[in-house]
């Protein structure tokens, strides 16, 4: 009996006409969110009372609040009809899916074996028997039962499921349907069997279809461990089960398959892909694959291989793949070849390549055999001014164009990156389609130079403001150069335009993907796309995947995934990722450094200048990190998500400060007060007035520090030659010669932004970095403006930092930074954000001598 404590009222004819009644598919009668319901209101036992009749059932239901309402269920032609003590018609419905599963339970717990025989009413000759002698009960003849017959489930695989059946199987092998009309047994027996069977299937979550008879289980999810473990318990009280092949594939388990793309070569530059999915020993059909594909992760089943799973990992590279397509049919798609070294080519899906493919990839991944970097017999005589790692560059991007293939030359600043890309323009160009360069507008006039210098055959023509890309009037190519500016404005002029190579000058300048600078770059279309930058990375990965996306679309999957993996948490996956990505850039990008191929470059002596702090600065940059503290308190964390700029103000200030007080807004103090200007001042005296025209640059981010350096400079070394070149110089061109060709010493004022693309700087000998900038790239980029390529002197290179302040933890960073820019064909990491270097504002205290103990009462400045 149930332990449910409830009143039950009932007869026993009314259970045999409600089991009849409950056989049937009662609950497709109901919506799936009132059988959700229903079904919680009778596992939490809220049903308080039931009463059966032949013709109703009275469902009674009592809530927390003590009120109670009750629902009748009657038997209709089509099933349940439900009426209810309240209006609510889903709480009708919800009590009589919860009854009826109590009258399910109480059909299971009540029946009696034996049929229920109502009493005959008495008739005359009863009464006329009833004197005749009892016959003793001992001598009673019991009605005769029909012989008893075996019932046997018979279990089928369908393309919709787990079928159940179920046959009674006479002595004499004959078989009739258990559950259709006339298969229902007048024996007391086989009915307990057939109510145990049905109540078994329900509970295994098969579903009564009414108009097939018979019991299906449609969720793949369900059918292995039906196998696995009920499956077992039915064969103890049915004994064997009948199972026909699709079945017994169905019972071996759940099996895994491959996602394999066969590719084939179409043309020069692309293949065409086919996605098919392997089991144990045969393809699937490609209809049940591209079923399975649409469906995606988790388990199905497949006629013929039964239950077979599909990993997430497979999953997600096919949807990758989707992604980047940019055309083409969901079953077979037409890529660029180069995505064969996709990202996400080998995870989770595997690449079958024809012959001729693998030939292709071979061909690419195929190493040099000369450590001095020159390249094996070139098919093309090239210019004898170039170096050996040079004319090793040009041939690496026309293998690449040979292949179909675009490239980025990450080579170090100053190792001559435009006469290379020159030379290729000549050297292989497209004799029917014009090329393109895009720079800075800074830079536009050194391509012009440079191109008129090396090669003045080259016809070039700069893009300007109201112009279009106008054939050349001589039946020959033209190089066009325009900005970075100039493109965004002209990008309507794009979709018209087909070129032969597109070039990306200090192509870090399209690192931020929603830029409209960067979409406009992206929708360049042409032959060869090549991208130029000394600083693949500057500040984090996607720096790279942003680079990619311009140089070969879709190599490097989706942006999600790409962060997703870059950042990850768990360094294992972390670590595996780096590998992948190092391995699929590898022939896709060059980068050579100075200290490996510039071996005529003299040596760059780098070292730190420790600058001492004036009492002024102290109490000034004090007052600054006190007022910070009071500002925005000690929680650096909750500091960065609500106040980040008030934060990266007080940063600023606080270098300003290091530097020199009198930067500080509304704050008069003279160059005696800054540490830093002193020893600058000691220090060029040593260099100025040594034996020769010795040539200095000093950079500084900081315009205004620049401007109170110069004068200074004046009163100090009488007849010295000060140069400055900032944003604001409008004729970039004329300090950079005089610099170059100055007889005498010279000095060069540079901001580091203006100072860090387009000039050359190689005459001087010295540089001094008044100030370090948190990205080492942008500084190394600004050093090597001056030692590069064609400098002859030994440069000496001085980072001034002014002692225990937010300078030295500066330099922290930017060691972090830089190795994760100098890894990048190493071992990749992920860069990290800033508000990893300090846990808490406290921290930049700690560098303080004395440290700070509170806000002054004469604070010398404000926050704002």
């Amino acid at each position: 009996m149930s332990a449910r404590n409830f009143s039950r009222v009932y007869q026993q004819a009314a259970l045999e006409r409600w089991f009849e009644r409950c056989v049937l598919d009662w609950e497709a009668c109901f919506s799936q969110q009132a059988l959700q319901r229903g079904r919680e209101l009778y596992r939490n036992a809220r049903i308080s009372g039931l009463e059966l009749s032949d013709t109703e059932a009275i469902i009674h239901c009592t809530f927390a609040r003590k009120d109670t309402c009750y629902a009748v269920v009657e038997w209709g032609a089509d099933g349940p009809i439900v009426r209810c003590s309240m209006e609510d018609r889903r709480l009708g419905d919800t009590l009589a899916i919860a009854g009826l599963y109590e009258i399910e339970e109480l059909i299971a717990d009540e029946m009696e074996p034996l049929p229920y025989l109502p009493k005959p009413k008495p008739t005359d000759a009863d009464a006329a028997d009833a004197v005749l002698p009892t016959v003793p009960p001992s001598q009673a003849v019991p009605p005769e039962e029909p012989p008893p017959r075996d019932l046997r489930p018979c279990l089928q695989g369908l393309d919709s499921g787990l079928c159940l059946t179920a046959d009674w199987v006479s002595p004499d092998r004959t078989r009739q349907s258990a559950f259709q009309t006339d298969g229902l047994s007048k024996s007391s027996a086989e009915r307990e069997m057939l109510v145990r069977l049905t109540a078994l299937a329900k509970a295994a979550g098969f579903e009564f279809q009414r108009k097939s008879n018979y019991f299906l289980m449609r969720e793949p999810e369900r059918i292995a461990p039906f196998f696995s473990h009920t499956y077992k318990r039915w064969k103890a009280q049915f004994g064997d089960l009948d199972l026909n092949p699709d079945a017994q594939r169905l019972a071996e388990g759940v099996k895994s398959v491959k996602l394999i793309g066969r590719a084939q070569a179409l043309d020069r530059g692309t293949m065409r892909v086919d996605w098919r999915l392997q089991g144990d020993q045969d393809w699937l059909d490609p209809a049940d694959a591209e079923r399975l594909v649409r469906a995606g992760r988790g388990t199905h089943l497949v006629r013929g291989h039964g239950l077979v799973h599909l990993a997430d990992e497979q999953t997600e590279a096919l949807a990758q793949w989707r992604v980047a397509a940019a055309a083409g049919s969901e079953a077979a798609q037409v890529w660029p070849r180069y995505m064969v070294f996709s990202l996400f080519a080998t995870h989770g899906a595997e690449l079958d390549l024809a012959r001729e493919l693998q030939a292709w990839r071979a061909a690419l991944q195929a190493k040099p055999t000369e450590s001095n970097h020159t390249p094996a017999a070139a098919p093309v005589r090239l210019p004898s001014f170039l170096r050996p790692y040079q004319a090793y560059g040009v041939e690496w991007m026309a293998n690449l164009r040979a292949q179909s293939c675009h490239g980025l030359l990450a080579d170090e600043m100053g190792l001559g990156k435009t006469v290379q890309v020159l030379t290729l323009l000549t050297v292989h160009p497209f004799a029917d389609k014009d090329s393109l360069i895009v720079c800075p507008a800074s830079v536009v006039p050194v391509w012009e130079q440079e191109a008129a210098h090396w090669y003045p055959q080259l016809q070039t023509a700069v893009l300007r403001s109201g112009q279009a890309f106008a054939p050349s009037p001589v039946d020959q190519p033209r190089l066009w150069i325009t900005s970075y500016t100039q493109l965004r404005r002209h990008k309507h002029l794009l979709e018209h335009t087909t070129f032969g190579y597109a070039v990306l000058d200090e192509a870090q300048q399209i690192k931020n993907p929603e830029a409209k600078v960067t979409q406009a770059c992206c929708a360049i279309r042409a032959e060869c796309r090549l991208a130029l930058t000394g600083t693949p990375i500057e500040n984090r990965l996607l720096d790279l995947w942003t680079l990619f996306r311009f140089v070969m679309p879709g190599l490097l999957g989706t942006r999600g995934r790409f962060e997703d993996a870059a950042q990850s948490p768990d360094p294992v996956r972390r670590k595996t990722f780096e590998q992948r990505l190092r391995q699929q850039l590898a022939p896709f990008l060059l980068r050579r450094k100075k200290d490996e191929v510039g071996t005529d470059l003299p040596p760059k002596v780098e070292m730190d200048l420790i600058c001492p702090i004036t009492p002024l600065q102290r109490q000034v940059y004090t007052d600054l990190l006190n007022r910070g503290r009071e500002a925005m308190g000690d929680d650096f964390q909750l500091a960065m998500q609500s106040q980040s700029m008030t934060f990266f103000t007080l940063l600023t200030r606080l270098r300003q400060a290091c530097c020199d007080p009198g930067l500080i807004p509304h704050l008069k103090a003279d160059a005696s007060h800054s540490g830093k200007l002193q020893l600058l001042l000691a220090r060029l005296s040593e260099v100025l007035n040594g034996n020769g025209a010795r040539k200095v640059v000093i950079f500084s981010q900081f315009v205004q520090l620049l401007k109170r350096v110069k004068p200074l400079l004046e009163q100090h070394f009488p007849g010295l030659q000060v140069l400055q070149l900032t944003g604001h110089t409008k004729q970039r061109a004329k300090p950079v010669e005089t610099f170059q060709h100055a007889a005498g010493p010279t000095v060069i004022l540079v901001s580091l932004r203006a100072g860090g693309t387009g000039i050359t700087l190689h005459a001087a000998d010295y540089v001094f970095l008044l100030d370090p900038w948190w990205n080492p790239a942008v500084e190394s980029q600004a050093v090597d403006r001056v030692h590069r390529i064609g400098q002859r002197k030994p440069v000496f290179v001085y980072r001034m930092i002014t002692q225990g302040t937010i300078e030295q933890r500066i330099q922290q960073l930017q060691q972090d930074k830089r190795e994760l820019f100098e890894n990048t064909l190493g071992a990749l990491s992920s860069a990290r954000d800033l508000r990893e270097h300090f846990s808490e504002l406290l921290e930049l205290a700690e560098w303080l001598a004395p440290a700070a103990t509170g806000p002054s009462d004469d604070s010398l400045i404000e926050l704002s």
